[in-house]
């Protein structure tokens, strides 16, 4: 019963304009005070998925905001903190006091940003990817969105060029982001739950699992699947509508399909850059490998 007028709530929604989002935002607060925290019996009002942008972020967060009751939110952020990967007040202090809330962000692991964590008792997901496709993601990502800052630039030199500086970019925002998490994922594991996105591809259930479980989330794997096939349901109609209307579309996220695009210079471009990175975190045993 519940999912199905969630599935109604869904499709009229972009539909019914403002003030029918604004009515659902209080039955949504309702239903999560009276129903769904007596029923389930959560204890995490704010769940927040962070990585690198390209990273997988998304898809982590739309799975959470499958769970009964949640929703995936845009963090209010006035004083624009985000645009430099930081956190400030008003982006927890205005969430929904009775609602439940999927965070999606790409938070640096400074003292100030983790003191504003701990503050509001927010338990994170970390994510981070084989950092070759994450460039090549990166790459299409930008081509394809008029308000980035390199969007000109890619579409005015060949697409080779246009990767190798993707892969710069990446390799200096990246790693140093996934060396500061690491020690602080494993100090704090009750805090911060590690997954990397490869493991979510093919099949997300057994990742979204053990996600789940971190949250203490009790869902059955009936429950599990009907999360994932939603998800899946929903993303193949936002694709169909993207093409139908001319818009750009969501990659598929293949693992490993920097092999379709990297050239011989964009590989030694990593391997000088990054190689001893990747064999850090297991992507690679040696700098032998090659397209």
């Amino acid at each position: 019963m519940m999912s199905a007028v969630r599935r109604i709530r869904h499709r009229l929604g972009p539909f019914l304009g403002p003030s029918y989002r604004a009515a659902r935002d209080v039955v949504d607060q309702l239903l999560a005070r009276y129903y769904y925290s007596r029923h389930y019996g959560w204890r995490q009002p704010i769940l927040a998925v962070i990585g690198p942008a390209r990273s997988g972020t998304q898809l982590v967060a739309h799975l959470l905001a499958g769970v009964p009751g949640y929703r995936f939110r845009w963090p209010y952020d006035p004083d624009r903190c985000g645009d430099n990967h930081d956190l400030c007040e008003p982006m927890f202090s205005t969430l929904p006091s009775s609602g439940y809330s999927v965070l999606k962000l790409h938070t640096k692991p400074t003292p100030a940003n983790l003191a504003l964590l701990d503050k509001y008792g927010v338990r994170a997901v970390v994510i981070y990817r084989d950092l070759r496709d994450e460039s090549v993601s990166r790459y299409f990502a930008v081509l394809y969105d008029p308000r980035h800052r390199h969007h000109q630039y890619y579409h005015h030199v060949p697409k080779d060029m246009g990767i190798a500086h993707s892969i710069d970019v990446t390799l200096g925002e990246a790693i140093p982001w996934i060396r500061g998490w690491q020690p602080i994922v494993a100090k704090r594991p009750d805090r911060f739950h590690e997954v990397r996105f490869e493991a979510l591809r093919p099949d997300p259930r057994p990742a979204f699992a053990r996600i789940a479980g971190f949250y203490g989330f009790r869902l059955s794997a009936s429950q599990v699947d009907r999360i994932v096939n939603r998800l899946a349901v929903r993303t193949r109609f936002d694709l169909q509508a993207n093409f139908r209307d001319g818009r750009p579309t969501v990659r598929k996220g293949v693992v490993g399909d920097w092999r379709n695009h990297f050239t011989a210079e964009h590989v030694r471009q990593v391997k000088q850059g990054g190689g001893e990175f990747l064999i850090e975190l297991g992507y690679e045993r040696d700098l032998e490998w090659r397209l």
